[in-house]
């Protein structure tokens, strides 16, 4: 079930989503060493065709909870 539903939403193995992943990775990691702890960035940041990560409201109230 997981598969199919894959293969209807990214189509086979997408080398172009993969490529894009391995070059958002490559360049928060080379930006993130060159700079401070506070101005680094998320890889997701550097991946235009990604999709974002969602979270359920339970998850982010939960994530609310634990900071405070």
């Amino acid at each position: 079930m997981q598969w199919a539903e894959y293969r209807q939403r990214r189509g086979s193995l997408n080398v172009g989503r993969r490529v894009e992943q391995s070059i958002g990775n490559l360049m928060a990691f080379y930006h993130n060493g060159k700079v401070e702890a506070h101005k680094r960035v998320d890889p997701l940041e550097l991946m235009p065709h990604e999709d974002d990560i969602e979270i359920s409201f339970e998850e982010q109230m939960a994530g609310l909870v634990d900071v405070n």
